[in-house]
């Protein structure tokens, strides 16, 4: 690259997948010295005590399962591994040292997906394949230029700035912050022709009930002016209610209510949109007060919702798109 006149080393540097400090030391030595210079010093440092014959048998004796070689459960553990590869090749590794042995065989962590016993997978697959694609033909029957959204949101959210509106200015409510216990609401909400996602919420004190929820709603018809929506949310026991039931049979003109299957929160959006937050903001964080944890709280979401890629990208890991 050097020789053909490619005197760029950022350009250099990403296209080999390198520092630019390495692409600079290595022109440096080029300059100096030719491509005889440029060659391979060799490997420094100890050699491995398992070579690649070794590490595939290890990998193939990892590949037949924990319980293959005497253990109760089928999971592997950095211990477990360490026994293994003992009684294969007589090296002897400290489990710390396990991890990045995996990690050159191309093994990676993988944690279980947890999901609960009453869980109808026949229901889950129904509803992607069946109501899901019914949902996206009623948001594509509103009218063209409208805003219908799934799982959208109330008057203290964040504000909307959906094209031909006035931008509205950001609510705030300002109060002591004494709560003992916090709440929090998401939305995400996508448009009609899913070319535009919004993301929506509201905190309070206490627990969301059907009082609270009802109001959420009556919040929701307001910010959309009169505009059609689809609600999609879960099977909280405050969106059945009988108090819930008689609001929405009375707002059918505008809300149209689908409901997820049981114990399927992987379908949420919202849920991934939690999980981005709590591994980011809010990972490892001790507040001192919820006044704290609030301000973390926001600043995640004022993230995500600047983003264009991620509220899609958490559609698309529940399994769902336009």
């Amino acid at each position: 690259m050097f020789a053909a006149g490619k005197m760029i080393l950022s350009s250099i540097a990403r296209e080999l997948k390198v520092s630019r400090q390495s692409v600079t030391r290595w022109y440096r030595e080029w300059k100096n010295g030719g491509i005889s210079a440029l060659r391979a010093a060799g490997r420094a440092g100890r050699k491995p005590k398992l070579e690649r014959r070794r590490l595939q048998q290890v990998d193939k004796a990892l590949r037949q399962g924990a319980r293959a070689h005497g253990f109760d459960t089928d999971l592997w553990t950095l211990p477990r591994v360490a026994k293994v590869i003992e009684r294969l090749t007589g090296v002897r590794y400290h489990p710390g040292h396990v991890w990045k042995i995996l990690g050159a065989m191309d093994w990676s962590l993988q944690r279980p997906a947890k999901q609960a016993r009453e869980r109808d997978p026949e229901k889950v697959r129904l509803w992607l394949t069946q109501r899901w694609p019914a949902v996206k033909k009623t948001l594509g029957d509103a009218k063209p230029g409208s805003s219908s959204r799934t799982r959208v949101a109330s008057r203290n959210d964040l504000p909307s700035g959906a094209p031909g509106r006035r931008k509205a200015r950001p609510r705030i409510l300002i109060h002591a912050f004494n709560w003992k216990k916090m709440s929090i609401r998401a939305a995400m909400g996508y448009r009609w022709d899913g070319r535009r996602a919004q993301l929506f919420f509201q905190t309070r004190d206490g627990s969301y009930n059907s009082e609270s929820l009802i109001q959420f709603l009556e919040d929701l018809k307001r910010e959309l002016r009169g505009q059609k929506a689809v609600l999609v949310w879960d099977g909280l026991p405050a969106h059945k209610s009988k108090e819930m039931k008689a609001y929405l049979e009375q707002q059918r003109n505008w809300l149209t209510v689908e409901r997820l299957p049981g114990y399927a929160p992987d379908l949420n959006p919202v849920e991934t949109l939690w999980g981005n937050i709590k591994g980011q903001e809010l990972a490892n964080r001790c507040g001192e007060d919820l006044a704290e944890v609030d301000q973390a709280l926001r600043a995640g979401l004022a993230r995500v919702r600047r983003s264009r890629r991620l509220p899609f990208s958490f559609l698309k890991h529940a399994g769902l798109s336009f």
